[in-house]
This record gives structure tokens, sequence and C-alpha cells, in this order.
């Protein structure tokens, strides 16, 4: 099929003179336009430059009007290059009001994405006439360029600045807020701030110390949050899956959804679970014996959906290649993993089991030293939590221990997690949790007078 190639882009001169017109009339909407489009996704190369200065204007907090921003373009040497004054001049009286400026945005948006999607079509034409090795990352990668635009040139430091003062004044607005995605554990998201973009999060713990049902938890507390999140399962099915979270979502126990053996009462709760987790912007991809290809394939298919956070139960589990040397298999994996969290601009979580060096400790406390088949691993990773049970130990433990707000709590059920790396904070902290084993569930400890989560010897 023959394409005319004389063909104009899609574009649409008229919303993006209206998105640059609404933000004369009110200089907020810039704050509204920022959220839905970068200066890239304009058409016109000097509606790029009309909106770069606008946003500068913003971020040093002056007016952004006919007179600042001819200046300003003045100064840059730009002014004449986008149509001079008489043209600003027509922007400011181009629309009424700005109520409508999200959805001038929406469509500068969707045009921007049109040209990309032609874009990336003709490049991976072009590799497949070319018929050279490597065109499976090849293709990739321009998949990635288009769920995600990156810049591939160097940004110059005024630029930096402008960007520094952005991302500063929304965490000043927003302080005393959880500024990343929340894990959903509140002394968790005070320690670490919740969750960044671009961080691979390692979970990792010896069996039975309750890894997938803490990601399982991240899963449903990010998502009831508003957050798109994709888990990959490669233990469980998706039923499996969704069964703990309706128990711990509902406080259901566990056995009685797995048994069927369900009272009223816990029914009317199943549905209410349920009823909440339908809404949920929550996929599960169950596939067994995945691969990190697939991974990547499908994680991008997602971002162009939406992808806030990807999850992936396990590392050990993920397929490699029999020829492939197991430690450098998941050393690349792991290095596969981080460049996909900083592609698709969301958060990576992986599982990763320890090794058996832990068991033989008498703490049993695991260390960074303790993660499985790779070191590569603590090098790759932003963060590496480990959640930890020293009752799972410990069968004979009956010690309890007295707390303000609940009469008894079951040493069985002392928990916490370990915040073992953490690269842009603190790190080497025991975050106190209860372990809702029935509801499969890690809570918060009730009080902060806690006890000693280290098992005592009975015998």
């Amino acid at each position: 099929m023959q394409h005319d190639t004389h063909q104009i882009p899609p574009q649409s001169i008229d919303a993006e003179m209206s998105v640059l017109g609404a933000v004369f009339i009110d200089n907020n909407a810039i704050v509204t336009a920022q959220e839905i489009i970068v200066t890239d996704d304009f058409y016109r190369e000097s509606h790029r430059k009309i909106f770069k200065a606008m946003i500068q204007l913003s971020e040093l907090r002056e007016p952004c009007d006919f007179i600042t921003a001819s200046d300003l373009l003045r100064k840059l040497g730009e002014l004449e290059e986008i149509g001079g004054a008489p043209y600003l001049l027509m922007l400011v009286d181009y629309v009424p009001t700005a109520a409508n400026i999200s959805f001038y945005c929406q469509i500068v948006k969707e045009k921007a994405f049109y040209r990309r999607l032609i874009a990336t079509g003709t490049e991976i034409t072009a590799i497949g006439y070319r018929e050279t090795g490597g065109a499976t990352d090849l293709v990739e990668g321009l998949l990635t360029k288009l769920a995600v635009p990156t810049k591939t040139e160097p940004v110059d430091a005024a630029t930096l600045i402008v960007d520094a003062t952005r991302r500063l004044k929304a965490r000043y607005d927003n302080r005393g807020k959880i500024q990343g995605i929340p894990y959903g554990v509140s002394m968790l998201d005070a320690a670490t701030n919740g969750m960044h973009r671009g961080d691979l999060i390692i979970i990792a713990g010896r069996p039975s110390m309750g890894k997938s049902a803490f990601a399982s938890n991240i899963a449903e507390n990010s998502s009831e949050a508003g957050y798109s999140v994709m888990v990959f399962s490669l233990e469980m099915d998706n039923g499996s899956v969704i069964d703990r979270m309706i128990a711990s979502r509902g406080n259901i126990r566990y056995g009685n959804i797995r048994s069927g053996n369900l009272s009223e009462v816990e029914w009317a709760k199943n549905e209410r679970a349920s009823a909440a987790i339908r809404n949920y912007k929550l996929f599960i991809d169950d596939s067994p014996a995945i691969s990190l290809p697939m991974i990547k394939s499908k994680a991008r298919r997602q971002k162009l959906k939406g992808l806030d956070v990807l999850i992936v139960d396990y590392l050990q589990l993920i397929s490699v290649s029999s020829k492939d040397n197991r430690t450098q298999a998941i050393g690349e994996i792991s290095r596969g993993l981080k460049q996909l969290a900083r592609d698709l601009d969301c958060a990576v979580v992986l599982l990763s089991q320890l090794n058996r060096a832990v068991d033989s400790r008498p703490d049993k406390r695991p260390n960074m030293s303790d993660l499985r088949d790779s070191g590569e691993i603590e090098q790759d990773a932003d963060v590496i939590l480990f959640p930890f049970r020293p009752s799972a130990y410990c069968a004979k433990c009956k010690d309890r221990i007295n707390d303000s707000s609940h009469s008894l709590i079951e040493h069985q059920a002392l928990a916490e997690v370990i915040i073992e790396k953490q690269r842009n904070g603190e790190r080497n902290l025991s975050i106190p949790l209860v372990w809702m084993g029935e509801y499969q569930r890690f809570e918060t400890m009730p009080t902060a007078d806690t006890a000693s989560a280290n098992c005592i010897d009975l015998d």
C-alpha cells in the first residue's frame, strides 16, 4: 500500500493557539497545561518557543501577558522568529475564556502522539528492509519512545534549573504529603517518601516471610490511591492474586475464600471488596516462565494505556536461556528492569529470594549479602526492602506484648520491613508491622511502644 509522503503530519494549529491564548487569559492555566502536554507536543516551532517562555515566566513567578512574554522572547532573541509582537497580540485575543484549556491540551497531545506513531512506523519499516541483527532490541527501543517521549539531546543548565525549580515548587506546595506513589504503609511511606518513578525496588526474603503478600498489599494500596498498576505473577495464577486482595480489602479470612465457607457477613464483605477492586486500574499477567523481553514488551504496551507501578513476582522464576550463566542472567534481568523503570517513567517492584545463609544466623535477620544469584542486584536497586517475620523461625513462640489501643497482640503477628538500602534516603531502618496472616495483610504497628521482634528460644 502506497502512502503519500507529502501529506501534512497530524496537527491542530487552532488547538495549539487556543492553549497559548488560554494561558494569556489565566496564568494559572499553565499548571493544567503542564500536567497534560510537554513543549515538544506542539507542531509549530514558534508555539514551542512561546510555551517554553510561558513556563519560564511561571517558574519565575512573574505574570505572563503580552508585555512580559514579548520582553522575555526579545531577550532570548526569538521574538521575531515566532512572528513578532503582532502574533502574540493575536494569541491574547484568540479565545474568550481559559475554561477549556484541558480540552485544547488533549487535542494537542493526541496529534503529537499520531506524529510519533508515524515516525516510529517509518523507522520500524526501515529496520525490516535492512534485515540486520538486533532488530528486536531496536524495535523495542522505538516502542518505548512511542510510549514515553524522551529527550536524546543534552539539556542546558538553564533549562535544568527551570525544571528543578518547578519540581521543588511542587514539593513545597505538597509539603507534609508523600511525594511519591504510596506503599500504603504509613511509617514506610514516611521513611521513603513513597515509591519514585524510575526506581527499581527490590523486595526480598526467605520463603514464608510474606513477600508476595507484601507486594499484593502494595498493588492494592497504590491502585486504591488511583495509580495504574501492572503485576506479573509468575508463581500464582491471577485468581489467587485477586483472592488475596479480596481477603485483605474485605477483612475476610483467606482460608474461607479458598474453601468457599463464607458466612453471610463475609459474603457482604466480599461484595463490597469486589466492588472496590473492580474500579482499580489494576492489570495482572500470570503467564508462567515469562522472559525479560516479554515483560518489557507487555509493559510497554500497557504504558500506552497508563502505567505507574510494575510488580514482578519473582526474579528467580523469570525464564532465561539454558545456555546463559545463571548469575550473569540474573544481573541482566535486574539491569533490564532498572532501565525499564527509567524508560517507562514508572516504579518497578521486583521480588527476589534470599539465599540460605540467613538461616544459619542466630537472629535470622537478612542483609544485602543474602541476595540470591547476583551481587549486581544490590547495585541496580534504588531501594531494597526485607519483609521479616521472626516467628516464622519459631513455631513454639507464644510471647505477647501489651498495647495501649489493642489488648494483646500475638508474637506470631510481629513483623517488620527492613530498609536495607535507599539510594536517596536513610538506610538500615526497621519499620515495625503487624502480620495479619488470616487476611493476607501487613499493617503498621498500632503503638509506638513496640516489643522486640527477636524470637525467644523456648527449648
